[in-house]
């Protein structure tokens, strides 16, 4: 996943300076959303036997603290912003607050997200060359399993279906979810990534999950494009690529899919680094929707990591309750109030904007990770 230090630089904007970073990370923005077109559709009963257990797991509060020092700039205005947690299966937002306060925006992709924007108008010298913000969210977490009883002797609670609308939204292809490329197409029937005639959304994924788990490792490049015409190009990745790629494979399919991008429900460990970068606990998962079962996590980084058995299944269809998302899907748009609309691919860290007069060169920044019961 992106580093803090990267998502900062692709974020700030500062008078008629540019950046490099934000032009890599960019270039994907004027590509649009295309309609889920032809997507094969899959028969229901297929999934006879599977259930998703949801129980509570934990109730926390998380705090993200964000500071920065420009000793080089005289800024007259901040702006900070974060996504506030949705509600989602794995999760319950019971309150949201920040300091400074801010106002709700909702973002402007098909989710409507709902986004904390800070302004904070400098008063003081005090206040020109460093700022603070901090996002304080208390979240009921549930744990989540996926269970299979061959012969059913109880009746599993009604699972409501997918509305058409929720149902096209998580079925399309975006920039990221580029399924009706060429090169993704290639990829896919070289890999036999079709699912069968007799395959449920349950077993299709779990074929999936098992060859990305056996054939791909983990890596972590900042920088990297998390585009799935891309990332099929490779064979290694980190937490959002494997999600990304995962997630594209079901939508081609018909089985409607989506990542959540967030952090572990952990407090940071002072001084961690992944490749030399800081980490406080960044974090994607995918999920896909199973009908008569509902939406059913996965984690297939820490399958890679972690899963040291012959099936590859320890991180298919199970959440501990120890995650936090802070948005669906990428691509979270929104107007930043100072230098008009911005694109972030994966927001789980405040984003920054400024006006004012001075340079970056002084740039420097803290940031910390707390979770609480």
């Amino acid at each position: 996943m992106p580093s803090s230090k990267t998502l900062f630089a692709t974020a700030i904007v500062f008078a008629a300076l540019s950046f490099p970073a934000a032009v890599a990370q960019d270039t994907i923005v004027d590509r649009q959303d295309q309609a889920a077109g032809k997507v094969p559709s899959i028969p229901s009963g297929l999934n006879q036997g599977f259930s998703i257990v949801r129980t509570p797991a934990k109730r926390v509060t998380a705090t993200i603290t964000f500071a920065v020092d420009i000793p080089s700039v005289k800024a007259n205005t901040w702006v900070f912003a974060m996504p506030e947690p949705p509600d989602l299966p794995s999760q319950t937002l019971i309150h949201a607050s920040t300091k400074p306060d801010s106002e709700r925006i909702k973002d402007k992709s098909v989710f409507k997200r709902t986004i904390r924007r800070c302004r904070i108008e400098v008063q003081d010298d005090s206040q020109t060359s460093a700022a603070q913000f901090r996002c304080d969210d208390e979240i009921q977490l549930f744990n989540r399993s996926l269970k299979y009883e061959k012969r059913i002797t109880t009746e599993n609670a009604p699972v409501d279906p997918l509305s058409a609308e929720d149902r096209a939204i998580f079925l399309r292809s975006t920039p990221e979810y580029d399924y009706q490329s060429e090169e993704f197409q290639k990829w896919k029937t070289k890999n036999r990534f079709q699912r069968r005639r007799t395959e449920g959304e349950v077993r299709f994924a779990q074929r999936i999950f098992q060859k990305l788990a056996n054939t791909y490792q983990y890596s972590y490049v900042p920088s990297e494009d998390r585009t799935a015409s891309l990332l099929c190009q490779s064979d290694a990745t980190d937490c959002g690529g494997l999600s990304t790629l995962f997630a594209t494979v079901m939508r081609s399919e018909g089985v409607p899919a989506r990542i959540l991008s967030g952090r572990w429900a952990i407090s940071a460990n002072p001084g961690e680094t992944i490749n030399d970068q800081p980490y406080y606990q960044y974090h994607v998962i995918a999920e896909f929707y199973a009908q008569g079962v509902g939406w059913i996590p996965l984690d297939t980084s820490s399958a890679i990591i972690h899963d040291r058995t012959k099936t590859k299944l320890q991180y298919f269809g199970q959440s501990d309750g120890d995650f936090i998302t802070y948005h669906v899907d990428p691509g979270v748009e929104f107007d930043t109030d100072l230098h008009g609309d911005y694109r972030a691919a994966y927001f789980q860290i405040p984003l920054m904007w400024l006006t004012g007069e001075g340079t970056l060169d002084q740039f420097s920044h803290k940031e910390s990770w707390t979770v609480s019961p």
